[in-house]
């Protein structure tokens, strides 16, 4: 994830990749949001499917889920409830990796 991270914020420095249980954790991005002034959030799961975690963890009402720790840290907070596997471009690149182990083997 960290190597994602770097990669995606060289494309695009206002993009964040962040972990549920791992590193960067969003303890890491908030001070970096907050340095740069930003104001509004998008969280969008980095999963094939938008389930438990995104929809708990990341979006949930709870106290400990990302958007009411962002909330409560003064950022507007929007979500975006769609897995990878729901964008045409991301599941193309999957038939085209499958394409090529299957014609090797």
């Amino acid at each position: 994830y960290p190597g994602l991270a770097t990669y995606l914020s060289e494309e695009d420095s206002n993009i964040y990749v962040g972990t549920v249980e791992g590193y960067p954790a969003l303890d890491n991005i908030i001070p970096k949001l907050k340095a740069k002034g930003i104001k509004k959030v998008w969280l969008m799961p980095l999963m094939s499917v938008a389930g438990d975690h995104a929809r708990n963890d990341m979006a949930g009402a709870e106290d400990d889920s990302w958007k009411s720790i962002l909330e409560k840290e003064g950022f507007k907070v929007q979500t975006v409830l769609k897995g990878t596997g729901e964008y045409d471009v991301v599941v193309a690149q999957w038939v085209a990796h499958l394409k090529k182990a299957f014609n090797s083997l």
